[in-house]
């Protein structure tokens, strides 16, 4: 207990200053070094990526990942516990301030996500099979060799430990709607192993270039009908998120109350799971993407950030704060269901299923990403190692629950995002090299 309690006692001082320096810090001269170019550049980032998603578009050749079906990969983890349980828990420890410090994060999450898609096409390499190998192992491996080992063995830890609560998320879900724990956690414990033995990279992307645009759209339409339905409190629920991300939130009903510290601490931390930007591991995926140029695969992670964080977190936070059940108590993983159901049971049957697609396809891109990234940096005998130990973290959080979980997962993503950031900021001038290069060839909106 004193090994635990110290373990936690340093996760919640680094996710104070000294992550918040590294994180925002990181992500603002990064957005300096890049030009600004999630700010420049929005308006075309946002046309180039948009227009590619309403047409769908996917590469012909079924050996091909286009940049459309990396992102959606990407997506599908990104879109996913953070939306949800992650929204309810940093409101519910921090209050509605914590919300403003979620949408700083994902100011700079954008840039993070970014630098991390373009180094990630920047730096791979064809491996013996033709496929791709990259990530962040292979551009923090530039700076310097043991830096991409490191965040490697980080990385394979992290996503095991990401699963755990993924899968707790869809325990807790189920649960609501009547189905034991046990028996959703091996649901998900069998679609692993589908995908470790049958699928892989290929499998995940025909999977989530379907079904990620549908659920996004089912539960943000939802969402809309929840504030619609509560119009009387949105822009008090507004005025709240900017008047106590700078004050802290007073108790009130069930809400104990936050201060200040807490706001930017759970706001930061929820926001930085949520987008999953800055840890390093969205460019393994982006690195598979058949694009002719690393900025082009770009523009795609700030559409990433921006359609997660800027649009289907703040849906949640606002539907949790319109309809005010943030002030009741209860933990901040059924803070979205509860409010969801305030508009009867459709509403509260369309958070739990949401929640549960948005929990699962996380844990089956987890499942991928481990598998490329121990593969790739040391050998197909580590792979089913690793994948072993995310299996049996699957089973663990589904069945210990969320709450329990989401602590290892904060300390988990705070080293990678100290290694990746780091990382990053010394390929500053390679980012910046590249950005200007393509923009000077690109007529831009």
């Amino acid at each position: 207990m004193a090994i635990y309690n110290a373990i936690m006692n340093f996760k919640n001082w680094m996710w104070g200053l000294p992550v918040l320096l590294i994180l925002i810090g990181g992500g603002i001269w990064l957005t300096i070094a890049c030009d600004f170019v999630q700010i420049k550049h929005f308006g075309f980032a946002m046309k180039k990526t948009i227009i590619a998603t309403i047409r769908g578009d996917k590469d012909k050749d079924k050996n091909k990942v286009s940049g459309y079906q990396a992102v959606t990969a990407c997506l599908a983890n990104t879109i996913g516990t953070g939306n949800i349980v992650g929204v309810g828990s940093a409101i519910a420890l921090g209050g509605p301030g914590a919300v403003f410090w979620m949408w700083v994060v994902g100011f700079v999450a954008m840039c993070l996500k970014y630098c991390e898609a373009v180094l990630g096409v920047h730096t791979r390499i064809k491996g013996e099979d033709g496929r791709w190998k990259g990530g962040a192992s292979h551009y923090l491996g530039q700076v310097w060799k043991p830096l991409g080992i490191i965040w490697s063995f980080c990385c394979v830890f992290g996503l095991a430990i990401a699963c755990g609560t993924h899968t707790g998320s869809v325990a807790s879900a189920a649960s609501t709607l009547g189905v034991p724990s046990i028996v959703s956690t091996v649901i998900i414990c069998v679609m692993v192993i589908i995908l470790i033995l049958g699928g892989g990279l290929k499998l995940l992307v025909r999977i989530t270039e379907k079904m990620v645009p549908f659920m996004a759209i089912l539960y943000v339409g939802t969402g809309l009908i929840v504030i619609l339905a509560n119009i009387g409190n949105l822009i008090p629920a507004l005025a709240s998120i900017l008047s106590n991300a700078f004050t802290g939130t007073a108790a009130t009903g069930g809400f104990a109350g936050a201060a200040l510290s807490a706001a930017i601490k759970n706001g930061c931390a929820r926001g930085a799971y949520s987008s999953d930007a800055g840890n390093g591991g969205a460019s393994i995926l982006h690195s598979q993407a058949d694009v002719d140029d690393p900025v082009e695969q770009g523009m795609w992670g700030i559409f990433e950030v921006f359609v997660d964080t800027i649009i289907v977190c703040s849906f949640t936070a606002l539907v949790i704060l319109c309809t005010g059940v943030w002030t009741s108590g209860d933990p901040g993983s059924m803070l979205a269901i509860n409010a969801f159901g305030t508009i009867g049971i459709a509403g509260r049957l369309i958070a739990s299923i949401g929640l549960i697609w948005f929990a699962t396809s996380p844990v089956l891109a987890l499942t991928t990403m481990q598998g490329m990234v121990s593969e790739d940096m040391f050998g197909k005998g580590v792979r089913y190692v690793a994948q072993l130990a995310l299996l049996i973290c699957c089973f663990i959080g589904g069945t210990i629950g969320v709450d329990a979980a989401l602590p290892w997962v904060d300390i988990s993503n705070m080293l990678l995002i100290v290694v990746n950031v780091s990382g990053m900021v010394l390929l500053s001038k390679t980012l910046r090299r590249l950005t200007l290069d393509y923009f000077s060839k690109t007529k831009t909106v």
